[in-house]
């Protein structure tokens, strides 16, 4: 009888423990994934070149998302194109982007951005899973920065601040980051 309860307790600790190592593996590829699409997405607008990389002023009448410019189109799967509404300044306009990654509780209005709601995107698409879903929202500026003192004519800043939420059990985790990077005009 000793043993039996020595035993049970051993494997109700054991089972716990396996319980827990799912969950922490599920949310680390749930991580994995989001990051995936969210860089796939910046590399994208990344390649393109400086004159492409102004929002298009001209909607797709085929798209029914390219209504309302400034528009940029990226690839979020072999069969899904998606357009990306933008905030995009001008020169000499002051730039518009955060200079820090808003705060969880911000929305995209209250920082002078535009919501492009990419929705629930299956995970099935990308790691096999049926059950889980990433929620993702992308906001992006686009803001012309050139400084004549230096020479400097042709620049734009792009920030594009990601968030994306995934069910873990009964828990909804949230993360919101940003990515700054620097598009130069290079005639060769």
């Amino acid at each position: 009888m000793v043993s039996l309860a020595i035993l049970a307790a051993f494997m109700i600790g054991f089972l716990m423990a396996f319980v827990q190592s799912r969950r922490l593996t599920e949310t680390s590829i749930m991580h994995a994934a989001a990051t995936s699409i969210v860089y796939g997405i910046i590399e994208q607008i990344k390649q393109l070149d400086y004159a492409s990389s102004l929002p298009s002023q001209v909607a797709d009448p085929g798209d029914p998302d390219s209504t309302t410019p400034p528009l940029m189109r990226v690839r979020l799967s072999q069969n899904a194109l998606k357009w990306l509404r933008v905030v995009h300044t001008a020169a000499p306009g002051t730039p518009q982007a955060p200079a820090v990654t808003p705060a969880p509780t911000a929305t995209a209005a209250s920082v002078g951005a535009i919501d492009n709601v990419l929705g629930s995107l299956p995970l099935s698409t990308i790691a096999g899973a049926r059950s889980q879903s990433i929620n993702l929202n992308l906001w992006i500026w686009i803001d012309e920065i050139p400084d004549a003192t230096k020479d400097v004519s042709e620049v734009k800043k792009i920030t594009v601040v990601y968030t994306y939420s995934f069910q873990t059990g009964s828990n909804t985790r949230t993360v919101r980051n940003r990515e700054v990077f620097l598009r130069t005009r290079y005639d060769q």
